[in-house]
This record gives C-alpha cells, sequence and structure tokens, in this order.
C-alpha cells in the first residue's frame, strides 16, 4: 500500500489516509514536495535532518516536520513536509509510515542518461553518468516551468549526449515537450 501526500504551501491533500490500510507491515508514504534533499547514508545523522535541508538552501517552514526515508542504496531522502500531514500520517500508521520520494524510484541506469517524472505540479529529475551525478525537484506546474527547468539542466549536462527515461502517467506529454532534446528517449 501507498500514500501520497501533496503538499502545497501550508495546505495538503493526504490521498489514501481514509482507504482501507493493511493492519500490518510498513505503508510507503511518497511527500511530493520540492524541498528534498538526497543525502549518502554514511553522513546522515536524523538529529542533523533539518540543518541538513537549511544548508542546501530548504529551510524548514514553521508549520513543516522534517522527516527523512529508510535508506535506500546507501542513500537517504530528508524532506520538510507540512507538520499537520506527518501529524495525521502517524495518528493513522504509527511506526508503520515508511517516508518516500519519487527520486528514490530512478535506480541508476547505465550510461549517460536523465531520469525525469512529473507529477503534482513537481518534477523530478536525477541524471547518471558512471553514477549518480544530480538530483533535485522542481516546482513545475506548467509547462514553462518544465522549459525552463530543462534549458538549466541542458547547461549543466548537454541534453544530446543523454538518454533521457520518463516515468509516469505524464510521460509521453513530456516526451513531446522535451524529448527532441535527447538522444534517446524511453516511457517508463
Amino acid at each position: 500500500m501507498s500514500i501520497q501526500l501533496a503538499l502545497d504551501g501550508h495546505s495538503f491533500s493526504a490521498t489514501g489516509l481514509t482507504a482501507d490500510l493493511p493492519e500490518e507491515g510498513p505503508v510507503a508514504v511518497d511527500v511530493l514536495t520540492p524541498r528534498t534533499l538526497l543525502v549518502p547514508g554514511e553522513l546522515f545523522d536524523p538529529r542533523q535532518a533539518a540543518g541538513m535541508l537549511a544548508a542546501a538552501g530548504m529551510h524548514a517552514a514553521a508549520g513543516d516536520s522534517v522527516v527523512w526515508s529508510d535508506p535506500q542504496e546507501g542513500i537517504v531522502a530528508v524532506m520538510a513536509a507540512g507538520r499537520e500531514a506527518v501529524d495525521a500520517v502517524h495518528e493513522k500508521l504509527g511506526g508503520r509510515a515508511r517516508f518516500t520520494t519519487p527520486l528514490l524510484r530512478a535506480a541508476a541506469i547505465g550510461g549517460a542518461s536523465v531520469w525525469m517524472l512529473r507529477t503534482s505540479g513537481l518534477l523530478y529529475i536525477k541524471v547518471f553518468d558512471g553514477g549518480l551525478q544530480f538530483a533535485e525537484v522542481v516546482p513545475a506546474s506548467a509547462e514553462a516551468d518544465v522549459l525552463y527547468a530543462a534549458e538549466r539542466l541542458d547547461a549543466r549536462f548537454p541534453s544530446a549526449k543523454f538518454s533521457l527515461r520518463l516515468a509516469g502517467s505524464g510521460a509521453k506529454a513530456l516526451r513531446k515537450l522535451i524529448g527532441k532534446r535527447y538522444r534517446e528517449v524511453v516511457c517508463e
């Protein structure tokens, strides 16, 4: 079972919290927020999670809680999420909640490649070239936002040298919008 918390300023929707959830076992909770930071597992200290976000310029707001994922492939995701949403999850699931982010979904892909997912007005981006080179979440509610993010990414990682892997239900729309920049495009 998976739950998504789509965070938008101070409001939230916790899709799935009213659904029948399994009585036992962990429940994955996707935290959809641009305030997401990937940290090497060996450097992660839960007591320093808020400071790590702040050092990256993603300060948790007054009404936020800082949550983190379990380590995956040696990486921990640290996220600032609305306290109200986090409290609702803890009330419903207790210690069974496992916070995660779409940034952790894309495993290392062979060769020079860019992975993207657009969901809930956010664009998740990971760049691989001999390992993870870049990971970011950017607001992208409009096509202009996606094009701007693609231009910024292209300046650092020239798209003609990379293949593009697109995930999620919006993959075909992303392909149409930015796919021509890349040497190869795959919709997962």
